[in-house]
């Protein structure tokens, strides 16, 4: 049975442009009968893939009972377990935001004990839905509760309840091969990206520009709004891909001072007919701050410089896609190439023996990451890549500018120049043949994989 009908799902699509294959599946997936509904649901995606957004305005136009866990929260399994308990217990009583955390819950044996004793008492004639939001960025690692997902449905002796978990990570090796649906959210593209930008309400262009003595309606403000997405989105999606989170960061930064000339009137508006004629000569005055270091703040690049230190919160304003190169880069230093088909490759592993003589021996018992990088090819470094981003990368990035500017500023270092087919010196700095060398710690990696919801340490061999 669904709940919301085809023209209903076109309306919530044009609030959130691309998503109407995630609403229909939803629609399908989930109902308010508590015996038709999969023990869990798993929501899967880049971050800024509009999952958790997506799932909120669907229950709450569907009037879904549910029960919204913030796992990022949650410090150990143990407290997630215990909010979860604490949750249940107080639906149907008088005030179900105050909870009662004296439910102690040390291990899944005694949750699922505790939990069809909750499930017992509750007697639910609908179906209720705990969503557990972030559960990659749980305080420690997830593998045991995906375990648990897994093997729940078994261990319940009352219907009633359904978990759905987001997810902006890989999930567990372990639990490649889970039985419950998912459901994927791809990164939106270029196209995808302008619609959502230019969804700006008039209100909150106006907010974004505080009090000013010249005044705009709200056409001139939605015309001058959308010329200012176009503008944005052609400048730097190349280098930022589809990360809205950082997109929409940048919008909201620049457009004071790029709306400065139309409010000082330097720069005129014929919006007569909802059209913006100033549209090149505005472009020219602010062809300097589009390229400015100023608004694209970069606080990895004062941490390198010893400028500064990472951010308080251990984010690292980067790009997305120059995260994955770097970490890439990491993984090619301190990998041997002869592990590659075994770490980063679907295909079965080749079944050549190596010999391991009593110096290799010696060599693998002393941690790789204690040792100086190796060097690596640049053919090597897009191969892994291509193995660890996990979605089809578009076209109009530019990833070589990526590299290129990770060179700039010695996150990664070359070591020699490959050599062209004469013999002679090749003079291109980014040829095939040509080797690097990371130049960044493992600490910085480890926090930089922690960004894009990487588990870097599964393609290590130590």
């Amino acid at each position: 049975m669904t709940y919301l009908t085809d023209n209903r799902l076109q309306e919530l699509t044009l609030e959130f442009p691309a998503r109407y294959n995630q609403f229909d599946l939803l629609n399908s997936l989930l109902s308010k009968d508590k015996t038709t509904n999969p023990t869990a649901i798993a929501l899967v995606g880049q971050p800024s893939s509009g999952k958790s957004c997506v799932l909120r305005r669907f229950l709450q136009e569907v009037q879904f009972s549910h029960t919204w866990l913030s796992c990022d929260e949650c410090v150990t399994l143990r407290v997630l377990l215990q909010r979860i308990l604490a949750a249940l217990r107080a639906i149907g009583t008088q005030d179900p935001n105050k909870l009662d955390y004296s439910i102690l819950c040390h291990n899944s044996t005694l949750f699922v004990a505790q939990l069809n004793d909750t499930l017992r008492n509750l007697a639910l004639e609908e179906a209720h839905f705990v969503v557990l939001d972030r559960i990659d960025e749980l305080g420690e690692p997830y593998e045991s509760f995906y375990q648990l997902i897994i093997k729940i449905g078994n261990m319940l002796r009352y219907d009633g309840i359904t978990f759905i978990l987001v997810s902006s990570g890989s999930e567990p090796r372990s639990s490649a091969t889970t039985t419950f649906p998912h459901i994927y959210f791809p990164p939106y593209s270029k196209a995808e990206s302008l619609a959502i930008l230019r969804k700006e309400s008039p209100e909150s262009i106006r907010s974004m520009l505080g009090s000013t003595e010249r005044k705009l309606s709200d056409v001139q403000l939605t015309s001058l709004w959308s010329s200012y997405s176009q503008v944005i989105i052609d400048t730097y999606f190349p280098l930022y891909g589809p990360d809205m989170q950082q997109l929409k960061a940048i919008v909201r930064r620049v457009f004071p001072t790029y709306a400065k000339p139309v409010l000082d009137g330097i720069v005129g508006i014929l919006a007569s007919n909802g059209n913006y004629h100033g549209f090149v000569k505005l472009y020219k005055i602010n062809q300097p701050l589009l390229t400015s270091e100023e608004f694209v703040r970069n606080s990895f690049v004062s941490y390198v410089q010893g400028t500064g230190t990472a951010d308080s919160t251990g984010h690292h304003e980067m790009p997305m896609y120059a995260k994955y190169l770097l970490c890439a880069a990491y993984l090619a230093s301190y990998s041997k190439p002869r592990n590659d088909i075994r770490l980063f490759s679907r295909i079965r592993e080749s079944r050549r023996r190596f010999r391991n003589t009593a110096k290799q021996k010696f060599k693998d018992k002393i941690n790789s990451r204690n040792l100086a990088p190796s060097p690596f090819e640049y053919e090597r470094l897009l191969a892994i890549f291509q193995c660890i981003v996990p979605d089809r990368i578009d076209s109009v990035t530019d990833i070589q500018t990526q590299v290129a500017t990770l060179s700039t500023l010695k996150l990664i270092t070359r070591v020699g120049i490959g050599s062209d087919s004469s013999g002679g010196s090749s003079i291109d700095v980014l040829g095939s043949r040509t080797k690097w060398r990371v130049n960044v710690s493992w600490d910085i990696i480890l926090q930089i994989s922690r960004d894009i919801k990487l588990q870097i340490e599964n393609y290590l061999m130590d």
